[in-house]
């Protein structure tokens, strides 16, 4: 298990079904005795429970990791992936990099497919393919009484719908179908600069937010406390087609003073969507406590500023702990890239174009001693509560709370606005009526 959350839980069974149908008559045992029980696909969660249930029943997919191509039978110009329910994305770029193929899957490669499509999925490729739940054609569920239906845009279209970003509340995942599309290897670019160069960071971010260049697939720009720099880090990066512009200065923005900073490190790379993924896993070492916050805000510099300077205040209370890493991510979300969220009926989310650009501000924690899980915990409340109560201040708070990488405490499927969760609501009452994915399968976000 990659967090110490989920690592330490102890299952009083672990079963590693073939097949759906071996889920299936699992999940009937598991009812009829009243078992608590979570489902095992990448395991990558923080919270306790999610994939791993401590006196209960552990439904581990590793077998059901099977990858094929399949025929689009609708006008064969784009090809479609059969991914099993327990592949994680570095199965899956590895079979299609090959092809130079890919799929908008998620930046982390030990993430399980579908956990980051039930929350949504934010991709390397969004701007131009939108999440991961936008990508899926079909999937194939057990549902709370052992049924096994595909549900698309023609088959069970509401569930469907609610599968793509309404979490683990229907049923159990034991594929999908992807869409694919050519992606031969990308360019990758690092840079870290001089934090008096900050503001000029940001400003570049919210450029692109406005105006994503031709070439440029994603940004993101984070924020860190270096432990081994001992100091405060900025640094960006890009994911394009071609070679990206990257400034060599930036303005130091500091009253009437006209001056400017070099970059501090410059890496460029030719990398597969495997060898990208992989990259990005080195900033989420396993075998640590972890805790994820999540804010969405329009996306201005001048509200990045000040997230930073309550980051930098709040970090102070923690600084010193054993193992400690804590960075935010500045991640984007473009009008296209909500445009593209419209296909094939539209997600659960509750994201409108008419809104854009936001900007999901992710904040990344990780520290060795569990005697320091009460100081965290109340880190991360104090930097979710400032964070929103400066942006609604400023009238630039958006609701969204991203399921896949929000605190424990937070209420992402209340976010997604009153009409979807009604929607879910009703989805869920037809598909589980009695609640078997809320009272017996607790682990993560649950409709109220």
């Amino acid at each position: 298990m990659w967090s110490l959350f989920q690592a330490r839980a102890r299952p009083t069974c672990r079963v590693t079904p073939r097949t759906a149908e071996q889920v299936a008559g699992i999940l009937s045992i598991a009812v009829a005795y009243s078992c608590m029980f979570a489902v095992l696909g990448g395991g990558t969660s923080p919270f306790s429970g999610v994939s791993n249930a401590d006196g209960g029943i552990t439904v581990d997919l590793e077998l059901l990791r099977d990858i094929r191509l399949v025929e689009n039978g609708d006008d064969g110009a784009s090809t479609f992936v059969e991914v099993g329910g327990g592949a994680t994305w570095a199965d899956l770029y590895a079979f299609l990099d090959p092809l130079e193929l890919s799929s908008a899957g998620t930046r982390n490669s030990l993430t399980g497919v579908v956990g980051s499509i039930l929350g949504g999925g934010i991709s390397f490729f969004s701007q131009n393919h939108g999440w991961s739940c936008d990508n899926v054609v079909s999937f194939e569920v057990v549902l709370a009484n052992s049924s096994i239906v595909m549900a698309s845009e023609d088959s069970n279209p509401h569930l469907y719908w609610a599968l793509r970003g309404g979490g683990n509340n229907f049923g159990i995942v034991t594929s999908v179908v992807l869409e694919t599309f050519r992606q031969p290897p990308s360019w990758y670019t690092f840079q870290r600069w001089d934090m008096r160069a900050l503001e000029s960071v940001f400003h570049r971010l919210t450029q692109m937010a406005n105006n994503m260049p031709p070439e440029v697939q994603m940004v993101a720009t984070a924020l860190g406390w270096s432990l081994h720099l001992q100091e405060f880090a900025i640094s960006e990066r890009l994911v394009a087609t071609n070679p990206p512009y990257l400034p060599q200065t930036l303005p130091v923005r500091n009253g009437d003073l006209k001056a400017g900073t070099g970059v501090l490190e410059e890496y460029i790379y030719v990398k597969t969507t495997l060898e990208m993924a992989q990259k990005m896993d080195r900033m989420n070492a396993e075998g640590f406590f972890n805790y994820f916050g999540s804010v969405t805000i329009k996306s201005q510099t001048e509200i990045d500023m000040k997230i930073a300077n309550i980051f930098f205040e709040e970090v102070e209370s923690i600084k010193n702990a054993p193992g400690i890493q804590i960075y935010i991510v500045y991640n984007p979300i473009t009008v296209p890239a909500m445009k593209q969220m419209r296909k094939r009926g539209g997600n659960a989310l509750g994201l409108n174009p008419e809104d854009g650009p936001l900007t999901i501000v992710n904040i990344n924690l990780h520290w060795s001693e569990e005697s320091d899980i009460p100081r965290m915990r109340a880190f991360m409340r104090r930097m979710i509560s400032r964070i929103t109560e400066t942006a609604r201040a400023d009238g630039v708070v958006h609701p969204y709370v991203f399921l896949n990488h929000c605190f424990e405490e937070q209420l992402p499927l209340k976010s997604y606005g009153s009409e979807n969760v009604a929607r879910l609501d009703a989805v869920r009452e037809a598909v589980d009526p009695h609640r078997v994915f809320h009272v017996l399968q607790p682990g993560h976000h649950k409709l109220r």
